[in-house]
């Protein structure tokens, strides 16, 4: 079995330095204070101290063979992709750190796979560099957030994007930004912006694909979520209830309830608990659960193959949850 963790992060330093010399007046820039390694970005304060196995390959081999992970699909970290600067800078972003990725996993290309980043603030920008890094076959999907500096994932905007995707057969992997959640402005204290309005933002941005019709009109667009889904595997029910007795979840699905709509959707594991992660699998069906570990943040699970093998499973299921499913939902390698 060859395991697959699909939500994992890397930052290629060489990148960064790229990004700076570009355009520096938005680039983010590595500093480090007393052994530490933090990113400073213009206008933010400074994120970190970061751990050592976002940027070395060879701490991230080491940590994955002793979490029994054989391959990694790596994404740039949310706060990377620049939705809030102008067009020409988030494309130049997006390009930059997409070659440092295919370049890390050419280096090492059966543990590294990637999600590339698209500068969203240029559906036309993002649109050529799907082009462009659709022609490298260890890119497998695209890493999106949950809304685009406060547009959200339902704006008619996005249209040719998901089209796009749809036809290139590459998923989606939505990933939210603690730089634009809903709530903020409730959540500054007790590390609230990231234990609620992370998988607040998932939440929503799985609401907004199913009611405003996306997943309708793209039927064979693949999508998958960070941390368990964050709220809305548990709500079904409430979404179905609501669709049949309001007129309002009725007005771009008129024919089909929000349920159906969770069968073309994908979650990882990363719950923080075997309880919630077999409610996961039992409400989505284990067809539907992927492996993910946020690697390799404070936040992450340090043994993401432990967690699924906690939860009592068959195992076929378990090995759909680790290996399987993720190659149902990546593009396939054959694809270029």
């Amino acid at each position: 079995m060859t395991t697959i963790d699909i939500h994992a992060h890397a930052i290629v330093p060489a990148a960064l330095t790229g990004m700076a010399a570009a355009h520096p007046d938005h680039g983010p820039e590595l500093i480090e204070d007393r052994a530490k390694r933090y990113l400073r970005y213009p206008g933010r304060e400074r994120l970190g101290p970061l751990p050592e196995g976002i940027f070395e390959p060879a701490i991230r081999l080491a940590d994955m063979d002793r979490q029994r992970v054989d391959l990694q699909v790596i994404a740039i970290p949310p706060p990377n992709f620049h939705y809030h600067v102008p067009p020409e800078v988030g494309t130049d972003f997006a390009r930059i750190q997409n070659d440092a990725l295919i370049d890390l996993s050419d280096k090492q290309p059966d543990r590294f796979h990637v999600f590339a980043t698209l500068p969203l603030q240029d559906i036309a920008a993002s649109l050529a560099e799907i082009e462009r890094v659709s022609a490298f076959p260890r890119v497998r999907g695209v890493q999106i957030g949950s809304n685009i500096d406060g547009t959200d994932v339902d704006d008619p905007s996005l249209e040719p994007l998901w089209s796009d995707l749809e036809q290139r057969d590459l998923p989606v992997w939505f990933h939210s930004d603690q730089r634009s959640i809903a709530g903020a402005d409730r959540m500054g204290s007790y590390y609230l912006q990231n234990l609620i309005g992370i998988p607040l933002e998932s939440t929503i941005a799985a609401a907004k694909l199913i009611f405003g019709g996306v997943l309708d009109r793209h039927p064979r667009l693949r999508i998958g979520f960070t941390h368990g889904g964050g709220f809305s595997p548990y709500q079904i029910g409430r979404w179905e209830h609501g669709w049949k007795v309001r007129p309002e979840p009725k007005v771009n699905i008129s024919e089909t309830g929000p349920r159906q709509y969770f069968g073309m959707m994908y979650f990882d594991s990363l719950t923080h608990d075997p309880l919630s992660l077999e409610m996961l699998g039992r409400r989505m069906g284990w067809g539907h659960v992927l492996l993910g570990s946020d690697y390799p943040f404070d936040m992450a699970s340090t043994d993401p193959v432990g967690g699924v093998e906690a939860v009592e499973m068959s195992d076929v299921d378990r090995a759909r949850v680790l290996q399987s499913n993720a190659e149902r939902f990546l593009r396939p390698m054959g694809e270029i």
